[in-house]
Parts: C-alpha cells; structure tokens; sequence
C-alpha cells in the first residue's frame, strides 16, 4: 500500500497534509465523545444506534431535515474518503465510484448552501424588525458565514474526490482540514446535543417545582422558584440548546408569531440570550436583551422545536421567562383576567360554574354520580360547556355515542368539572396549574375514572402527558381525544358513515398532530366521508390557528392575524368544507372566515360524521 511504501518527494506534502487531517479528525471525535459525556450520556453503542435511526428517518419531517442529513452524511462521507486515501490514491476506478457515491450528497449539500444564503438574507429584515442590536447582529452574521463555508467545503471535498493527480489531493486535504477544524469548532455541539434530546418529546416540558412535595413538607416553599430571570436558572439541557444552535432557521421559517410579524424570531431568541451568556456569563440578567411580547407571542405550537434538524429546546426556555413574567406581576389586565377567571370561577371562560353540565341532561348525559358504572368520563372543557359553538360540537359527539348505543358508557362531572390548567401552563402560572392539576387528579380518584375522552387537544395533551408526572394515578388512565374514539367506532361497526363525496381539508390541532402525533384517525374519518385535500401544512407539520399557549385570551402586537394566515392555507385547497378537531381552532378559524368572507363551512370533524350518519341530536 502507498502508505508502507517509500514515499516519493512530490508526495510527501500530500501525506503531511493526510496526517494533519487524522489529528483533527481525532479531535472531533474526542470532543463528540467530551461533550456527550458532559452531558451524562457518553457514546453508548444503543444511543448512537437510536442516533442514527432517528437522523435516517428525519427527512420525513421536510426540506430541512433532508439537507441536514446531506450535510451530516456529507461531513462523514468527506472524513471517510480521506481516511482511506493512501489505500485509494492513484486507484482512478476508486475515485470514479467515490464520486459516483458522492453526487446525490452534493445534490443535498447544494440545496442547503442555497438554504443558508436564503437564511441569511433574510435575516438582514428580522434584524430590523426586532432591532437587533449591532453587535448580536455581527455575532449571527458571522456564525451563518461560517457555516455557509463549511457547506461549501465539505461540498468540495467531495467533488474533488473524482481527482487522482496529487495536486487535486492537495487541494482537497488542505480544504479538508479547514472543512473538518470548523466542524470541530461549530457543529460537534449542535450534533451532540441531539443526541442528547432524543427522549424529549414536545410534551417534555418540565416541571420547575413539585407543588405535592412543597405541601407535604419535603420542599422549603422559600427556596422555590419557578421561571428564569438569570441564565443560571435555565437547567443543564436548556443552556445547551443555546450553545447548539447554529441558526438553521427551520424555527424562524415555520413559526408563525414570526410569519405575522409579532416581535419574536425562534431563531433570534436562542441567539441573543447565547450573546449574553457569552458576553456576561451565567449571572447574566436575561432581560437585558429579551422583551415581554418576545415572550408572550409564542403560541406554543411546537413548529420551531418539530423543525429544528439539532434539538433545540425553544419553546421550554420561553415558557421559562413566562414563568418569571408571571412571578413579577408584568401581565396585561387579559392575562390577569384569565388566571382570576379558573381560580375564582373554576374555568377560563369567567363564567359560573354552577349548573355547567346542567345543558347536556336533555341529550341523556347523566353526570358520575347519577351514572356510577360508567366506562368512560367526557371531559367537556371550558370552551365546551359554555361557548355556543363549541357547545354544538359536543353534542355532535355525544349524538354520534347515542347512536352507537353508548349513551350509558360516559358520564360528565358536571359542577366538579373545572379547567385543565392548559391555559395556565402555558401562561407561564406553574404553581395555580398544578393545583388545579392535583385538585382534578383527585376527583378522579374519588370516581374511580380509568378512560377520559375529550374534545379538546389542550385537555388530552394536560391529562395525557403532564398529568402523570404529577400523580402516579394518572399513569393507569386511558385518555383519548374525540377523533381516536369516533375513528374507533367506525372500525368496530358500531357507527356507519356514508361517502358523500363532499370536498373536504383537514385543520389539524398543534396539540393533537404534532404534540401527540395523532393524524391517523381524522383522515380514516375524512376520506370515509368524502374527498380530502391536503393544504401545504398538514398532518405533524400543521400550522397553528393562533390560539395556543393562552393566546386565544391576549393581544399581542402583529400585523395579521395567525389565523387569517392558517385560513388562506385551507382555502387554498379549494374545499368547500374545513373540518377542525379543536373548538379554539373552529372559533379561531370562524373569525377569521367571517373577516375573510369565506363562504364555506367550518365544521368539526364530529358534526361531519353525524351529518354522514344521517343521525340528530336531540
């Protein structure tokens, strides 16, 4: 081999050149190995197994995710042909299949560089809209700069691979080894950070606090605090997302607060608080470069963490400053007035909650005590038990149970319902959410509930993913949103749709496709009943109504309306009907109808099965 052999003169640069590659190489992958040990992991085969499972599956998620992946198996392509150089050097066949193998890679690569340079140029607009400041605008200029060079370079190296004569070597090796030392500076972080975040779902937002143990007396109250005020206070897998971050701008592409022009880029965000924990360290006050309405114009929809190729967690930093807004009093009289409404009324809608269930009687809804054998409790919500609209949607759903015969299987708490805490949550009240949180958790307990339906995704997030980390008890209930049970019916034969035909788009709720990643149910509905029409964001990648993280009760500074936004989306399908599977959506995206002049229907997908069975309630 070329290696053992005597090298000749005019090769000898060539191989100084190979062995100062190894030594980086080396070093990146001693720093993939430092750094995932820091973080608690280390490079376990099984992590880096499920790792690279999940990195092959990404492009499922879309364009970005793809060209990640073209950059990650271009970068490991580009170290492997140099690794085996002195077995292939001067092998013309070698570097023919090396190339062959290399062009769909360089294909993605290309598509990333023209990703980046479309990034940074529009990056030059937010910095103006948000007022960036000088010297965090440089900072973000450069880091893009440099990663449209390492794009570029690793694009090279692989290019030059179709070369066999020595000075090409040399080019591509010295290319190379700046490729792979900026890589070692700039992308070991971001890859292991992912690796990292695996587990961390979009419900994985934490809990600052266990209310159970302040009250039980295993935690001081005084030495509890529930959101970020310092740097010091986000935890460990919070501030690597800011060391990660490498302004991609799949968040920043796919938030809608941004798309609207409300006073937050995902992208921005993470970037200026990573500015000050450079620049001042952890006991750096975050609120020297983030603003209130940065905070509160996120709708929690989860698009910027679902898009993010590296796993940065934007949406639990946010919800840590709401947190501290909320424990320094700065809420605007909405706010207040939301989080005065469920401690004093049991629910968001301000309304009493005495006689709450009182409407559904003459539909033959019994209420737990009435009705104690029931199999199934149905979780109405504040938005169904006291908004007219929303109050049709439910007994679309309950006339679907009648006709299945099932009318005696649920039952509702009736007075003893009372908010979610969803709203509270994501407002940032950590301590009233997980009161009310226990308080419902008991009244569970007290009925003996082991299935809840609800047709609400914010209620079958809460009960399904937060719950449980709360009170054990939750662990062993079954909750299920309205669409799973109706899909469930008509898999069983027990309810029977007709194919009408009828064009129809699906809405799907953040909370429902891309938190829980239910998107199967509502489109074995749909296609029962007639034919459907995908819009440009559907399924996991849908694109909120604008209601979420509390805002459905606040303002916030924007020049339109998310909804308008999300209602051009379906429309632009050219169905005549929008089935939605949430009331905040139906009641979102019927305002936005009735400014727009949409003559179309906006119908839940429970109204769309009962008009399909020929069935009324009563």
């Amino acid at each position: 081999m070329a290696l053992f052999r005597l090298i000749p003169s005019n090769e000898v640069i060539g191989y100084v050149l190979y062995l100062v590659n190894i030594l980086i190489i080396l070093i990146i992958v001693y720093r993939l190995y430092s750094e995932a040990k820091r973080g608690g992991l280390g490079l376990s085969a099984a992590r880096l197994i499920k790792f690279i499972r999940y990195e092959a599956s990404s492009y499922r998620k879309g364009t970005v995710h793809l060209m990640h992946l073209s950059i990650l198996l271009g970068v490991s392509l580009s170290i492997l042909f140099t690794l085996i150089y002195p077995l292939v050097y001067g092998n013309q066949i070698a570097h023919y299949v090396m190339f062959t193998i290399s062009l769909p890679l360089l294909l993605g690569l290309i598509m990333a560089l023209a990703w980046r340079l479309k990034v940074l140029a529009r990056s030059f607009r937010v910095y103006g809209e948000l007022n960036i400041e000088e010297t965090v605008k440089h900072r973000s200029i450069v880091l893009q700069s440099i990663l449209i060079i390492v794009i570029t370079l690793t694009a090279s190296t692989l290019a030059l691979s179709l070369f066999t004569s020595i000075t090409y070597i040399e080019v591509k090796l010295a290319l190379s080894i700046i490729d792979y030392a900026l890589i070692a500076a700039y992308y070991v972080k971001p890859e292991v950070n992912l690796y990292l975040n695996l587990d961390l779902d979009l419900p994985s937002l934490r809990e600052a606090f266990n209310l159970k143990d302040v009250l039980e007396g295993k935690v001081d109250a005084s030495q509890v605090k529930a959101g970020a005020e310092k740097l010091s206070d986000f935890t460990d897998y919070e501030l690597r997302s800011l060391d990660a971050c490498v302004e991609i701008g799949a968040c920043e592409e796919a938030c809608p607060a941004t798309l609207v022009g409300r006073p937050l880029s995902p992208r921005m965000f993470i970037r200026k608080l990573k500015y000050i924990k450079d620049t001042e360290g952890l006991n750096a006050d975050l609120f020297k470069v983030i603003i209130d309405d940065e905070a509160w114009s996120c709708t929690t929809c989860g698009a910027c963490v679902y898009n993010c190729p590296i796993g940065v967690r934007h949406i639990d930093l946010i919800i840590d400053v709401r947190r501290r807004l909320v424990e320094l009093s700065r809420l605007d009289q909405k706010k207040s007035t939301l989080i005065l409404n469920i401690t004093q009324y049991g629910n968001s809608m301000g309304a009493s909650n005495y006689g709450r269930h009182e409407w559904l009687r003459e539909l033959g809804v019994k209420t737990v005590k009435e009705n104690p054998s029931f199999k199934h409790l149905l979780w109405v919500g504040c938005m169904g038990s006291f908004d007219a609209r929303a109050r049709e949607i439910v007994k679309a759903f309950v006339g679907i149970i009648k006709a299945a015969g099932l009318i005696n299987d649920i039952a509702v708490l009736g007075d003893e319902e009372t908010c979610c805490g969803d709203p509270l949550r994501r407002l940032g009240d950590e301590g009233r959410f997980q009161e009310v949180a226990l308080s419902n958790i008991e009244v569970f307990k007290k009925y003996g509930v082991k299935s809840i339906v609800t047709i609400c995704p914010h209620g079958y997030n809460t009960f399904m993913n937060e719950y449980p980390r709360l009170d054990d008890y939750m662990k062993g209930v079954v909750v299920q949103h309205h669409t799973q049970f109706i899909a469930d019916l008509i898999k069983k034969g027990l309810v029977k749709v007709r194919q009408t035909g009828e064009a129809l788009t699906i809405h799907d709720p953040c909370y429902l496709a891309r938190y829980n990643k239910s998107t199967k149910p509502q489109r074995i509905i749909a296609t029962s009943v007639g034919v459907l029409k995908e819009p440009r964001n559907s399924g996991e990648g849908t694109f909120c109504c604008g209601a979420g993280g509390a805002n459905y009760w606040y303002d916030v500074p924007e020049k339109t309306r998310i909804s308008s936004v999300r209602l051009s989306q379906l429309t632009e399908t050219g169905a005549g009907t929008i089935v939605t599977m949430c009331p905040f959506c139906n009641a979102m995206l019927n305002d936005a109808a009735r400014v727009r002049g949409f003559k179309g229907r906006i119908i839940d997908i429970s109204e769309l099965v009962q008009e399909s069975t020929g069935d009324s309630h009563q």
